[in-house]
C-alpha cells in the first residue's frame, strides 16, 4: 500500500514539473549508484538504480536499491549475527542543472523527498519504514552523455508507525553513481538579449533567419565586391542568435551551434559558403595579421596544438561566438580577463575580401583539408558573473 502511494506521488510530481509548453526541452537520466551509511553500531551498504525526469534545473528523482545491513561490536565486545538484506526507496524532487546539457563541468544541486526502507534487522523483508529527507549533490559531466554523481542525504524518520521504526538508522547516507543522460534539456540563455532595432521582439527564442536563394550564393573565394558587402553585414546578422545554446556538431539555431557551425551558418546569411569546421576555414582565403583585424575577419585560435575554434570579430577588440564555456553565441572581448585566454591562444585570422584583388586559390591545398572532426568546445574561463 505504501509502495502504490509513492508512485502515485512520483506520478503527481512529474504532471506538475512538465507543463506542455516545456515539454521540447524535457531531459533525463538513468544512474546506476552505491549507498553508505556508517552510523554506529550500524553498517549499511546498498547498490541500486534511479530514473530522474524534468525540466532544465527542475525534475524528479525515483530510486531503488537493495543491500546489506551489519551490527558491529557491541559493549560486550561481541558482534551479533550475520549480516541482514535491506532496502530502501525514494522520491525526490530535484533543484539544480541535473537535466541541463553537459559539457559544463561540475554543477551542484540539491533535492528533498520521500521514501521507504527496511529497518537495521528486519523481522521480515516487507517491514517497511517511513521517512523523509534532503541533501545536495555535485555533477561531474563525462562528455555528453555520462556523468559522475556524488551526493550525500540527511533521512529523518516520518512517523512512529509500527514497531520496525524503532529500528531506524540514523545518520547520514553518502551517494556515488555513473549517469547516463538523454533528451533534449538544452537551456538557453536566461540573459538572452538581442542588439537589432527590431523592438517589438519580445520572444526568447532566436529569431530565424531566411536561407538566401540559391541563385544568390557563393562560394568561397569569391570576388572582392561580393565578399566585403557580405563581410560588412555578417556582425548584424550573427547578432540576432545572441543567446543560442552551445551544442557541439550544431548547425541550426533551433537546435543549436557549435564554433564553425554558427560563422558557417551567418555567412550563408550573406549567400556565402564558408567550409565546415574551423581547421578546414583556416586553409582558405586570404590570411591577414592578427593585429590588424578588420570587422567581419575570421579569429582562429588553438588548443591541443591544432586549430580547433573560431570567431567573428566586430571591432574595437570584440568578437562575437558560440562558445561551451560562455554557454553559447555571446559577444567577448580582448581585453578582458575571459578574452586574454583566447588573445593568447589566437593563432591565425583570414579575411573573405582582399585589397581589391580576386580571391584566388592562393591557399588551394590548404582549402582541400578533408572533414575529420568536429571543433571540441572550449577550455576558456568561465563568464565573469
Amino acid at each position: 500500500m505504501h509502495l502504490r502511494r509513492l508512485i502515485g506521488l512520483s506520478g503527481v510530481l512529474s504532471y506538475l514539473m512538465v507543463p506542455a509548453g516545456l515539454t521540447a526541452q524535457v531531459a533525463g537520466g538513468v544512474e546506476l549508484y552505491g549507498t553508505l551509511v556508517n552510523a554506529e553500531p550500524v553498517a549499511r551498504t546498498m547498490g541500486g538504480l534511479s530514473l530522474g525526469v524534468g525540466t532544465p534545473y527542475v525534475g524528479i528523482r525515483g530510486s531503488g536499491g537493495l543491500g546489506i545491513s551489519s551490527l558491529g561490536a557491541q559493549t560486550g565486545g561481541t558482534t551479533q549475527g550475520p549480516s541482514n538484506l535491506v532496502w530502501a526507496t525514494n522520491a525526490d524532487l530535484l533543484l539544480g542543472p541535473v537535466n541541463a546539457r553537459l559539457g559544463e563541468g561540475f554543477m551542484p544541486y540539491a533535492f528533498a523527498g520521500v521514501g521507504m526502507e527496511s529497518s537495521a534487522q528486519p523481522a521480515a523483508f516487507t517491514d517497511a519504514i517511513r521517512t523523509w529527507s534532503y541533501g545536495g549533490g555535485m555533477q561531474l559531466a563525462l562528455g555528453r552523455l555520462l556523468s559522475v554523481n556524488g551526493e550525500a542525504r540527511s533521512r529523518h524518520l516520518a512517523a512512529m508507525a509500527t514497531p520496525a521504526d524503532s529500528q531506524f538508522v540514523r545518520g547520514l547516507e553518502y551517494r556515488i553513481g555513473i549517469g547516463l543522460h538523454f533528451g533534449g534539456g538544452r537551456q538557453r540563455s536566461s540573459v538572452y538579449s538581442r542588439r537589432t532595432s527590431d523592438t517589438r521582439r519580445t520572444s526568447d527564442t532566436p529569431p530565424r533567419a531566411p536561407r538566401p536563394s540559391p541563385s544568390t550564393r557563393t562560394t568561397w573565394p569569391v570576388s572582392t565586391t561580393s565578399a566585403s558587402g557580405a563581410a560588412r553585414r555578417v556582425v548584424p546578422t550573427a547578432e540576432q542568435y545572441i543567446g543560442t545554446p552551445y551544442r557541439y556538431g550544431g548547425t541550426s539555431p533551433r537546435t543549436g551551434f557549435d564554433c564553425s557551425g554558427f560563422v558557417q551558418y551567418v555567412y550563408s546569411m550573406q549567400g556565402v559558403n564558408l567550409p565546415r569546421t574551423s581547421r578546414q576555414m583556416a586553409g582558405s582565403g586570404i590570411a591577414v595579421s592578427t593585429s590588424a583585424l578588420a570587422v567581419g575577419d575570421l579569429m582562429l585560435f588553438s588548443q591541443g596544438g591544432r586549430i580547433s575554434h573560431v570567431a567573428i570579430y566586430a571591432g574595437n577588440g570584440r568578437f562575437i561566438h558560440s562558445s561551451s564555456s560562455g554557454n553559447g553565441v555571446r559577444y567577448d572581448d580582448l581585453g578582458t580577463r575571459r578574452g586574454k585566454w583566447f588573445a593568447d591562444h589566437m593563432v591565425a585570422a583570414r579575411r573573405v575580401t582582399g585589397d581589391g584583388r580576386i580571391l584566388v586559390n592562393a591557399f588551394a591545398g590548404g582549402a582541400l583539408i578533408a572533414f575529420d572532426q568536429f571543433d571540441p568546445p572550449d577550455s576558456a574561463p568561465p563568464p565573469s558573473r
